[in-house]
């Protein structure tokens, strides 16, 4: 591709095209052609954090975790406060209960994307874990508001976990 398509953008107008033909992949949940059109994506423009981290989801969701991590780890290399590449560690660290770094992910998730109910959620949950139920109280309250807010549905978890933090003090 010439230079001057590159300034013009060509090269991001057809990575963004091929991205949000991933997406909908995966919404029709055809996990393949999602992850053949990603890779293409990152193919025609590298340099978008966004991507890599879409990349890396789609590999978790495969079960592919080392990988996963790999696109993740590329993702946060161009921009630190992705919040996919970010949530997407915390989601790992927090499988392999490594309760210290899924709780660093998490918050730089949340830093990125303060609105979202599930990193609210799961920072509850890591500070559970951690003992700190006062905290983790807190935490879950803003999600089960944010979760409530969206008419999700998934404020009934998070009041069933509000029941069992007052419960345990």
């Amino acid at each position: 591709m010439s230079t001057l398509a590159r300034r013009l953008g060509a090269a991001r107008y057809r990575a963004d095209e091929r991205y949000y033909s991933a997406l909908s992949a995966y919404a029709r949940r055809d996990l393949a052609a999602a992850m053949a059109e990603i890779d293409v994506t990152i193919e025609l423009f590298p340099a978008q954090a966004e991507y890599h981290a879409t990349s890396g989801f789609f590999l978790l969701e495969s079960k592919d975790v080392i990988a996963s991590k790999e696109a993740f780890a590329r993702a946060l290399a161009l921009h630190p406060y992705e919040m996919l590449a970010n949530y997407g560690l915390g989601m790992i660290a927090y499988r392999e209960k490594d309760w210290t770094n899924a709780a660093d992910y998490f918050t730089k998730a949340l830093a990125a994307q303060p609105q979202r109910p599930e990193t609210r959620y799961y920072l509850a949950m890591v500070n559970h874990r951690l003992g700190e139920n006062a905290i983790a109280t807190r935490w879950m309250s803003s999600a089960e508001e944010l979760f409530a807010k969206a008419e999700d549905g998934r404020e009934n978890h998070c009041r069933a976990w509000l029941r069992e933090f007052a419960r345990l003090g």
